[in-house]
């Protein structure tokens, strides 16, 4: 396709108000942008500018901006591909290394950005073009990363050997069809990193899909049905997933703030995508806030909503509400673990069973475990099963007291009796006198236990009525 057939192909979609066909043409990888790339020729701006103005139409503003930065970032991203396999410190014919040619498709990308946000924010309607600003907004972010991984790979090594590419402005078939096969919706699921050099591009990613956000939540249309307003949650979703990787989640509480005090369409009318992202990552602030009912309940709608056939999603969902259905004494059955994401919530298992059986020693054990403890403090899950340890406890005390004589008083449990269960071979739990009041207080503080504890008597005094609540009817107090 040359410049001058897409640039025809713009202008009529523009002006049908067809932003899915905006979409194709924009996007970085798809079979437009390999044909596109075959016809391109000289990529310098003034040239494909040029190139842009042979067509049959007249490409206004932003459309012009828009095509140019966006051939610009394609040819520069062909460039990058072509040198794909070679050491991240190779350069091509004119001294560049890979991770310049990304960065290069970024700034060129983020320009086309700019210019359509410009435009995007006076639609009225603008409904139309919400397709067109998610396929920009999700391929920058994809640039970005990108650009970034290719970056800190370059940092980190010695002086480049040199690649033959003597030929920039022909790019070859081979490379066309890489970037026709390349997804436009992509994830990553490399380490988070918080080094600014490391992050340098997707901290203006950020920025870029703040203004988006904006743009599209700050819409006065009356008429909802048109409005902006439906981009909302597409672009918050991929607003939280960048703060996430930049571990800037403090930034998220602005963006809910925002979303609160707009008047938007009911949630439920958006995508069921949309939803289970959103619902998602509501859920995880407010489990990562220690408010576990309100995670429980986003966690619980968002994976009801989840595609059956959506693993990986359903797996980042079970991450953070298993422990709050711990918490709350309901127990996933082992095979649910092994079923879904491949095992990646296998870690969980000997955790549920320690619970199941009140086995404290086994519980301590387990978190003490390097592997173990390191997955639950990078999923921060680890706080919350240190939480669940309390419920273990609670677990032990139930099973000794249940094992007491016929005779003996119910409502009364003597501390020394507990001390004497505690330390036989059958628990093994190294605790004092003093360390069992303690927990124990704090069980009944936290209302794991009805009771009081008799100090002077050493005796453990037992509510008549249900002296062990069901853990779900235990109020989460996190103090």
């Amino acid at each position: 396709m040359k410049p001058s057939i897409f640039a025809d192909a713009v202008i009529t979609a523009s002006q049908t108000h067809d932003g899915h066909s905006l979409a194709q043409l924009f996007a970085i990888g798809g079979p437009v942008a390999a044909s596109v790339l075959l016809e391109l020729g000289d990529a310098r701006p003034h040239r494909i500018i040029s190139s842009l103005r042979r067509c049959s139409g007249y490409l206004a503003s932003p459309w012009e901006d828009m095509c140019m930065h966006h051939l610009t970032a394609l040819y520069s991203f062909s460039l990058a591909s072509s040198m794909t396999g070679y050491s991240s410190d190779a350069v091509d014919g004119e001294g560049k290394t890979r991770a310049e040619r990304l960065g290069e498709a970024f700034d060129a990308y983020n320009a086309a950005v700019t210019a359509f946000l410009r435009h995007f924010a006076t639609l009225t309607p603008g409904r139309w073009a919400v397709p067109l600003l998610r396929i920009l907004c999700l391929n920058l972010r994809w640039l970005a990363v990108q650009a970034d991984t290719a970056a800190l790979e370059v940092i980190q090594k010695p002086l480049p050997p040199t690649v033959n590419n003597n030929n920039n402005n022909n790019t070859s078939q081979a490379v066309a069809n890489a970037i026709s096969n390349m997804p436009t919706s992509t994830s990553s699921s490399s380490t988070v990193r918080t080094s600014s050099i490391a992050n340098k591009k997707l901290e203006e990613c950020a920025r870029q899909l703040n203004k988006a956000f904006t743009a599209c939540i700050a819409d006065r249309n009356s008429e909802l049905e048109e409005s902006r307003k439906w981009g909302t949650y597409e672009i918050v979703g991929l607003v939280f997933k960048t703060y996430f990787r930049l571990k800037s989640v403090s930034l998220c509480r602005n963006i809910l703030r925002a979303i609160n005090a707009a008047v938007l369409p009911e949630l439920g009318s958006f995508p069921r995508s949309q939803q289970v992202t959103f619902r998602y990552y509501v859920g995880v602030l407010a489990f990562l806030n220690e408010e576990y009912d309100r995670a429980e309940a986003e966690l619980g709608s968002a994976l009801q909503l989840c595609h059956k056939d959506a693993t990986t999603n359903q797996t980042l969902i079970l991450t953070y509400l298993i422990p709050v259905k711990l918490l709350k004494g309901f127990l996933p059955h082992p095979a649910l673990l092994t079923a879904i994401g491949g095992g990646k919530l296998i870690a969980y298992t000997p955790f549920i069973t320690a619970l199941r059986q009140g086995d404290v020693k086994s519980f301590d054990t387990l978190l003490t475990q390097s592997n173990i403890e390191s997955w639950l403090v990078k999923k921060g899950t680890f706080i919350a099963m240190e939480r669940v340890r309390e419920a273990t406890l609670r677990t032990l005390l139930k099973r000794i007291w249940l094992s007491l004589p016929s005779q003996s008083p119910k409502t009364r449990l003597s501390i020394s009796t507990i001390h004497h269960a505690t330390a036989s071979h059958l628990v093994n739990l190294n605790y004092t006198l003093k360390d069992l009041e303690w927990f124990i207080a704090t069980l009944i503080f936290k209302g794991f236990i009805k009771g009081y504890i008799a100090h002077q008597r050493g005796v453990l005094v037992l509510s008549a009525k249900d002296p062990f609540p069901r853990l779900a009817t235990v109020p989460i107090i996190t103090t």
